[in-house]
């Protein structure tokens, strides 16, 4: 087998700047927990960006944000509250910007989504995951065909947090989409979905070990042309104080590992922009374009580029359309759970 070829940053840094609006433009952020926070302190970095206002509660934002007027409002609130916000800041005229999930059910994702189609006002739903240069960059090197035709995936997600019934994960002040799912790997699960396609059928068990939600899932997802995807996920895993992510990936033309580090394929033949043979891509050597780094470049990377599409740019992958197909998955994995495993089908 050929010794690996490590690509330097000279090599593999393309030209390009960082996202940015395309003109002046007005945010509000709804919700100062930990996300919001994390949203306002990003946003006043980007250039162009004026940070006009930032309310805790949903009933504080309904009076406020008619008189602050923007253009923009990133809805950061509890889960139960997350949905009318979206829906009452499109109907008053503004880009929205939801934190992940949707809603607390798979109704009110679909219920937000037709809202925006009807203002014709743009809708995302957050990723960070799907901002990360090395996960992006494996996304391009699947969609340019470099695997060729992809056979299987596998993927997991761990993080070291819950790890008893007092964790405020379990004391939410409404209803909520589920544990690690919902909450940490639906990000997984949007990359899967956006490298590979959307699954048709889907069967998943899970454990719960420190309350009512749980703590792990195990699933398999299959997509329309037979290939299995598999999904592996804890927030009760020791060893990970952070979340660490891997998606191994087969095609007839190789293999691929991607994880927070970088990425190592190995190539029958050179395709996609890779040489055949083993290459590897580390993380800190891809293109480095954020303006801001909040714990990585991603969210910089996430809330400017949809800035950019608010303000007439490209559309951003983590569209609230594409979103609601995301959540429909998740959905399909939560009734398998319940029904102990029972293959669910995916609808369109």
């Amino acid at each position: 087998m050929a010794a690996p070829v490590l690509v330097t940053r000279e090599s593999s840094r393309p030209g390009g700047e960082s996202p940015r609006p395309l003109k002046p433009v007005r945010v509000a952020v709804v919700g100062l927990g930990r996300a919001g926070l994390a949203h306002a302190t990003v946003l006043a970095t980007i250039p162009d960006c004026e940070l006009v206002g930032a309310v805790d509660r949903r009933g504080e934002a309904r009076a406020r944000l008619a008189a602050l007027q923007p253009d923009v409002v990133f809805v950061c609130g509890p889960q139960h509250e997350r949905a009318a916000a979206a829906r009452e800041a499109l109907e008053a005229g503004a880009a929205v910007f939801v934190e992940h999930p949707l809603g607390v059910t798979l109704e009110e994702a679909e219920g937000v989504v037709a809202r925006a189609a009807e203002t014709r006002r743009p809708l995302a739903c957050a990723c960070s995951l799907a901002f990360t240069p090395v996960f992006g960059r494996a996304h391009d090197l699947v969609a340019a065909g470099a695997l060729g035709s992809v056979r299987q995936a596998r993927s997991s997600m761990f993080v070291s947090r819950v790890f008893d019934n007092a964790h405020p994960v379990h004391h939410q002040p409404g209803p909520i989409a589920g544990g690690v799912l919902a909450q940490i790997a639906a990000e997984l699960l949007f990359v899967l979905v956006w490298t590979l396609g959307r699954p048709v059928e889907a069967r998943a068990t899970s454990s719960r070990m420190y309350g009512n939600l749980e703590d792990e899932v195990h699933a398999m997802m299959t997509l329309a042309g037979g290939a299995e995807v598999g999904l592996d996920c804890s927030w009760s895993m020791p060893g990970y104080p952070e979340p660490a992510t891997v998606i191994e990936l087969e095609g007839d033309n190789g293999k691929m590992l991607v994880s927070d580090d970088g990425i190592e394929a190995d190539l029958a033949i050179a395709r996609g922009g890779l040489g055949a043979g083993q290459t590897r891509l580390r993380s800190a050597e891809l293109p480095q374009i954020a303006a801001f780094d909040w714990g990585g470049e991603a969210t910089y990377l996430m809330d400017a580029s949809f800035l950019a599409w608010a303000t007439g740019g490209p559309k951003v992958p983590n569209q609230g359309e594409f979103a609601l197909q995301v959540h429909r998955v998740m959905d399909a994995l939560y009734r398998s759970a319940r029904a102990g495993g029972e293959l669910q089908r995916i609808e369109p």
